[in-house]
């Protein structure tokens, strides 16, 4: 189901997970329960169509409440990171397990010999994600303005 506003932004819910997309450059991605490979091929649909037209995106995922990720899943989130390649991803609410899924994610995009153009970090709470993530704007802007 897609919800938007100007003001908002865009919201898809897909399951029990969502994404929204928040002005004016950043996606926060939840994923909740057991994923199946359906979810996140069309997470990975809904991320695609709204980043279409921006130059850089960041992604912001809570994986705070996400279960069991099969094979499959990871596969697509490849197939996702490759398409979106943000900015900077910051990920955080993920246990040992999820952690390890997401660096081999990243490692097999590194291995497709992909650059993907910003940083993977790991966070233990929403706070400091997005702390990380605005340093990642400020910083970018004042590379530009030098």
């Amino acid at each position: 189901m897609l919800q938007a506003t100007q003001e908002q932004g865009i919201r898809y819910d897909i399951g029990s997970s969502r994404m929204c997309f928040e002005p004016p450059d950043t996606c926060f991605v939840t994923y909740v329960g057991d994923l199946d490979a359906d979810v996140v091929a069309r997470m990975n649909a809904a991320l695609e169509e709204t980043v279409r037209q921006r130059k850089s995106v960041d992604l912001l995922v809570d994986l705070s409440r996400t279960g069991q990720v099969t094979e499959l899943v990871r596969r697509h989130a490849v197939g996702g990171m490759l398409a979106l390649n943000p900015r900077a991803t910051a990920v955080f609410g993920a246990d040992f397990h999820l952690r390890v899924v997401v660096s081999m994610i990243t490692k097999a995009i590194r291995l497709l010999h992909v650059d993907l153009r910003g940083q993977i970090k790991f966070f233990e709470h929403e706070m400091d994600a997005r702390a990380w993530l605005s340093d990642v704007k400020r910083k970018e802007l004042m590379q530009r303005s030098a």
